[in-house]
């Protein structure tokens, strides 16, 4: 899976069925899954491992056998957890998906509620109780059914998909869940704008000036909380997208290096084949002779 960063415009599944499900078993340089966020709600379950997790302000730890619901719009982040090997699946899907043609009692009762979901950060499943083991079973049968895409396996997943939001909401699991408070939405859509603008203008020169009068902080109160919140430094973070960026065309376009370099917006051909060679662990030449996007 090549999660791309900030708010993604691609389209999970398609029209008519609105669900994907990615597998990650590898680093994207230090992290799992760079900062984004997605209209979708996102179902992401541990098959081995364990893994750092951090949704919104708030940060998680999943080990094998849990899992975690991120509301729609959250933004979501994953990263390694002491260089452990991991294995993650994704289900990304629609809520459209499992609504109503017309305004019935599930749209009215269970549908509205789900798309409220937001008002609260997450909702960890571990198999602690037979009803979260019930909820995980479902998770684990929507991505086998994906994998073996056997005749039908769209109803089967549908069919799972109620199942565990019917588990989730008779047990009343987000109780337990403490609810954003103001502070941390206003955190996170501080945190939102300031990606958006380096996705916007990753290839001009940025700095963390630049950045910080954005959300109108001083730099060193920016650079704090841009930390606290990607775990990389704002110039850290701006190299990461611009090494993705070049990972695409390089697959994409026949250019020279050195064009797709200035493209992305590092001036230094020699740093941005030395910082690539450190993220990806191959030199740019190497990678676009692999044909490899790394599992997307």
């Amino acid at each position: 899976m090549n999660k791309h960063n900030l708010l993604e415009d691609r389209v999970h599944g398609d029209s008519l069925f609105p669900l994907r499900v990615y597998m990650v078993d590898y680093l994207d340089g230090q992290v799992i899954i760079n900062m984004h966020w997605h209209p979708e709600l996102e179902f992401i379950y541990v098959e081995e491992g364990q893994i750092n997790l951090q949704i919104g302000t708030r940060k998680h730890r999943l080990s094998a056998g849990s899992a975690c619901l991120i509301p729609s719009e959250q933004l979501h982040g994953a990263y390694p957890c002491n260089d452990q090997p991991f294995k993650i699946h994704a289900i990304v899907f629609h809520i459209n998906l499992i609504r109503s043609f017309g305004y019935d009692l599930i749209e009215s009762n269970f549908i509205q509620f789900i798309k409220n979901f937001s008002l609260f950060h997450s909702l960890i499943i571990k198999p602690n109780t037979t009803d979260e083991k019930n909820m995980l079973k479902s998770i684990v049968n929507i991505i086998e059914a994906y994998s073996t895409k056997e005749a039908s396996y769209e109803l089967k997943i549908k069919g799972y998909l109620f199942l565990l939001f019917a588990d989730i909401l008779r047990k009343q699991a987000w109780i337990h869940n403490e609810e954003v408070t103001e502070k941390d939405l206003t955190k996170t859509e501080l945190l939102k704008k300031v990606l958006q603008y380096i996705d916007q203008n990753y290839k001009q020169k940025l700095t963390v000036m630049d950045l910080a009068s954005q959300v109108q902080m001083s730099e060193g109160h920016f650079s704090r909380f841009f930390k606290s919140l990607v775990r990389m430094t704002p110039m850290e973070y701006i190299n990461t997208i611009r090494i993705s960026k070049a990972c695409t065309l390089l697959q994409k376009s026949d250019r020279k290096i050195l064009d797709i370099a200035m493209d992305v917006g590092f001036q230094n051909h020699s740093y941005f084949i030395r910082l690539f060679k450190k993220q990806k662990g191959c030199t740019p030449g190497e990678y676009k002779g692999t044909g490899s996007l790394s599992h997307s």
